[in-house]
């Protein structure tokens, strides 16, 4: 597990604890060592100052108006502490709030020429810009951060969505096709029907342990092929030919070599009415390339459907690409390349 992990697997109360019990050790321990002593006015006032961060997340402008107001108070009775508390407190609400971030920028800018004033030092004009510039900084990064968040959820919701269309998609395709390959020969209704209820189960099982693929260590890998081409048996010829000399791709990477591949088959039995079709996975110049054919209908360039875009995308997220179109004489290619050391992006 992560560090990143780790920390959002803590309850948000003890998040808000630790941070102002941190705030609280840097502001006190910077002027110890500088070889300052730090008087008992000064360690009230800042664990004062610090109190307000506990309650950063649920009510951020009024941890913000505590902290600046204490700090200040402070500097007025001649124990100056630390401005790390406000600079966090403004941080965090730039973070957590919806809006009011110019209105926050500008109380900050204006506390920070208050401090500087009530610290005694002759002000220029270009003092004020540089505290205005301080000032506005922790709204940015909280800002920026923020938006970080918001990018990263889009990206997990992106990728259940692509997992949801991938698991379910791929069995309902194989179910439909058994279903037509029993009606087209009139025989075997019996093992197709039989068929048809293994397909289901396993999709009820895959949807219900969703949560379970997701990880990183319950996903498929390439050995798994096998099985996904055997369940189109009897319904659609598939050649299987692996070239991977030697190489043990990461889990990540086999995981969406699979996913592309299980795709791919499904558009085969969705659209194609194709009755072969070939598998190739191949290692090369730490590479590993993925083709899918078939001698269906084909199609035109132009259509792209959720699921190439989807194949795309994971191909995308680790530095590889995916091209899908009609090949020269019958049928339909889809070839995806990604590089043996991509990492999610």
């Amino acid at each position: 597990m992560s560090t990143a992990a780790r920390w959002r697997a803590v309850p948000s109360a003890a998040q808000d604890a630790l941070i102002a019990a941190g705030v609280l050790v840097v502001s006190l321990g910077l002027p110890v060592l500088d070889g300052k002593t730090v008087s008992v006015a000064v360690t009230l006032w800042t664990l004062a100052a610090c109190v307000p961060l506990l309650w950063r997340r649920r009510l951020p402008l009024i941890s913000v108006a505590a902290t600046g107001t204490v700090t200040l108070g402070s500097l007025w009775l001649g124990a100056a502490v630390s401005p790390w508390a406000a600079l966090v407190a403004v941080f965090s609400a730039a973070y957590h709030l919806r809006r009011d971030r110019v209105l926050l920028a500008v109380a900050a800018m204006v506390w920070m020429v208050v401090v500087a004033v009530l610290r005694g030092a002759p002000i220029t004009p270009s003092d004020v810009l540089t505290v205005a510039g301080l000032a506005v900084l922790p709204v940015s990064l909280g800002y920026a951060f923020r938006l970080q968040a918001a990018q990263a959820r889009e990206r997990e919701r992106n990728r259940v969505a692509r997992e949801v269309h991938d698991l379910v998609g791929h069995q309902l395709s194989a179910i439909r096709l058994q279903a037509l390959g029993s009606r087209k020969a009139g025989t075997g209704a019996d093992e197709a029907l039989d068929t048809i209820a293994g397909l289901a189960g396993a999709a009820l099982g895959q949807v219900r342990a969703l949560v379970d693929v997701l990880r990183e260590d319950g996903a498929p890998g390439l050995s798994e092929v096998d099985e996904l081409v055997g369940r189109m048996r009897g319904a659609l010829t598939v050649e299987l030919v692996r070239d991977l000399a030697a190489a043990d791709p990461p889990q990540h990477i086999q995981a969406a070599a699979y996913r592309i591949i299980e795709e791919a088959l499904s558009n085969v039995a969705r659209h194609a009415s194709a009755q072969r079709a070939a598998i190739r996975i191949a290692t090369a110049n730490r590479t590993l390339t993925v083709t899918v054919e078939d001698d269906g209908q084909g199609g035109t360039e132009s259509e792209e459907g959720n699921g190439i875009r989807g194949m795309r995308e994971r191909a995308r997220l680790l530095g590889g690409s995916v091209s899908a179109g009609p090949r020269d004489d019958r049928g339909w290619r889809v070839r995806a390349t990604i590089p043996l050391d991509g990492d999610v992006s």
